[in-house]
């Protein structure tokens, strides 16, 4: 039996491994509040998260263009925000 001295000695606490679909979903909220003012999270119907892609579905096509003009500045803003490349694209319908 290891002590857990040991244990957490050889554990990197500092890389980000497991991080969730919510949490990524809470920070995609998050900066998009800060780009685009007018798009609150009313307007966003659904937001799914796979393979390293964020997917928006918005209530109205007025919204999906305020987002798809900022999505490579939000994209960047996630990724910065969690330390690596997590999101390599951002789709909105």
């Amino acid at each position: 039996m290891r002590d857990i001295k040991e244990l957490l000695s050889k554990r990197d606490f500092t890389a980000i491994s497991n991080i969730d679909a919510k949490t990524i979903e809470s920070i995609f909220f998050e900066i998009l509040g800060k780009e685009v003012g007018s798009v609150e999270r009313s307007d966003i119907w659904e937001v799914q998260i796979k393979d390293r892609k964020i997917l928006v579905r918005t209530i109205h096509p007025a919204v999906a263009s305020e987002v798809w003009r900022k999505r490579e500045k939000i994209r960047n803003k996630i990724n910065k925000e969690l330390g690596k490349e997590m999101i390599k694209e951002i789709k909105v319908q």
